[in-house]
């Protein structure tokens, strides 16, 4: 502690991030491919629009199943990092592998729901390694960066999935797009596009699942922060299993904690309900009349996305330099429920510009609170573990996403359009109110300051301790 050489930077941190982000890129793939392309679906696998939901909406049962397993491997030291991330690539190569699998006959509706499955368990892990990954890799005016651009591949992913898709199996005869119904002809060409396009991306999990086999390990050798550092320095002992449900049962009864997992569950899985069902609401509307609605709501979900990754990229810049993350959080959350009393108002009087803008305003508020949140998690929960911590976090906020999918369902069922998007706003309200009664305590800074005093206060000024490839 006396000396800056026990603190380093590790150059391939910025590769392992990258593989990181392609990860996420897949997440996203598998999450915006299937709902804007939802009669495609219908009419291919002759199922029900409910059924349909269950290709986007299965990737979050896989919560239910390793939360609990997961937490208890993390608790007594039986998985690190490196296995966390093997999880997530494993999964994720194995879930692209069913759907392309899915795709060879239209009789095997239920091999791209179990991928889904897989690709639900790549991603429920995955939610929580962009945080413990920059906690234990990077420097602490790095962090919320480091959140960031591993996140930004989840909305880039989610770019080309919103978009890439529709124009594959959107035929070229426009007469049978207006119908609504595709040949036999037409629904063999989307097979076999949709079937090369996943090819693709199982060929590239399967790449980056390789490189962290051989590369990545739990922790860089020596540690970036003093916080860290301290962390690392504590001895370590085989702990019995009545004390992981006793270090649960603390971490739970941190009241803020437990907040923020079901805001974060509302603010991160809100998006969930647009993919599944906006292709939906623009044809309950009647707002796509030169376009296929699948493809107006393409490039409406677009608008969502780029804002998310601009968003994200601030949220990362603001979060390095202001620690205010409370008041950051309710500033961003209550300028989200603008947005979409915006979506709302737009959809009741048909106005597509104003769905682009306000979809657009909804994506970057979402990625900018994500990261203000996530960092606000571990700063509450130290010196708890940040893997335990994600871990929990990741499997509530999951099933709260779950939940919210069956709903917006219901909602539309009975009250079209206008139901699910009231239920938005509503989920985000409630989201402040929750908020507001969050504690907005720094603990981790708070060793930092004392450990590093002003040594600590100019290191954070400076990118770069001491960097070793």
């Amino acid at each position: 502690m006396e000396s800056d050489q026990q603190l380093k930077l590790y150059t391939r941190r910025w590769i392992l991030l990258f593989g990181l982000f392609v990860l996420q890129f897949c997440a996203g793939i598998s999450f915006a491919s299937y709902g804007q392309i939802n009669t495609f679906y219908v009419q291919f696998f002759k199922a029900t629009p409910g059924q349909v939901d269950w290709i986007t909406n299965a990737r979050n049962i896989s919560a239910i199943f390793i939360t609990f397993p997961l937490a208890l491997l993390v608790f007594k030291d039986k998985i690190g990092l490196r296995g966390l991330v093997l999880i997530i690539a494993g999964s994720s190569t194995i879930g692209i592998l069913f759907v392309t699998l899915s795709l060879i006959d239209r009789s095997l509706f239920a091999l791209i729901v179990i991928g889904q499955i897989f690709c639900g368990l790549s991603e429920t892990v995955g939610v929580a390694a962009p945080s413990t990954f920059a906690v234990l890799w990077f420097p602490e005016n790095q962090v919320g960066t480091a959140i960031a651009l591993n996140v930004v591949g989840l909305y880039v992913g989610n770019e080309v999935g919103y978009t890439l898709p529709s124009y594959l199996v959107t035929p070229s005869n426009h007469t049978l797009k207006h119908k609504g119904i595709l040949s036999i002809g037409a629904l063999a060409v989307g097979q076999r596009q949709l079937r090369y396009m996943y090819g693709v991306f199982l060929a590239i999990s399967a790449a980056v699942t390789i490189l962290f086999v051989i590369f990545l390990t739990d922790k860089p050798p020596t540690p970036p922060t003093f916080a860290q550092d301290l962390k690392n320095k504590e001895e370590k002992v085989e702990r019995p299993t009545m004390e992981f449900f006793l270090e649960t049962k603390k971490l739970f009864s941190i009241p803020s904690y437990d907040l923020i997992c079901i805001i974060i569950g509302f603010v991160f899985q809100l998006v969930l309900i647009e993919n599944m069902m906006m292709s939906e609401i623009i044809a309950d509307l009647h707002m796509a009349h030169h376009v296929s609605s699948s493809t107006l709501s393409g490039y409406i979900m677009c608008t969502f996305g780029v804002g998310a990754i601009l968003g994200l990229t601030v949220g990362g810049k603001v979060v390095d330099r202001c620690k205010r993350y409370k008041l950051l959080a309710l500033c961003g959350t209550f300028t989200d429920i603008l947005s979409l009393l915006g979506i709302l108002i737009s959809a009741i009087y048909r106005n597509t510009p104003g769905l682009y803008a306000c979809n657009a305003l909804f994506g970057f508020l979402t990625g900018f609170c994500s990261v203000v949140l996530f960092e606000m998690a571990t700063q509450l929960t130290y010196p708890i573990d940040e893997t335990l911590v994600n871990t929990w976090m990741t499997g509530i906020q999951t099933l709260i996403g779950l939940l919210m999918g069956i709903l917006a369902r219901v909602m539309f069922k009975h009250w079209k359009s206008i139901g699910v998007l009231a239920f938005q706003c509503a989920c985000v309200l409630l989201s402040i109110l929750l908020l507001m009664l969050v504690s907005s305590r720094n603990r981790r800074l708070e060793v930092e300051k004392k450990k590093g005093g002003a040594k600590t206060q100019r290191d954070a000024r400076t990118p770069l301790l001491n960097s070793q490839q």
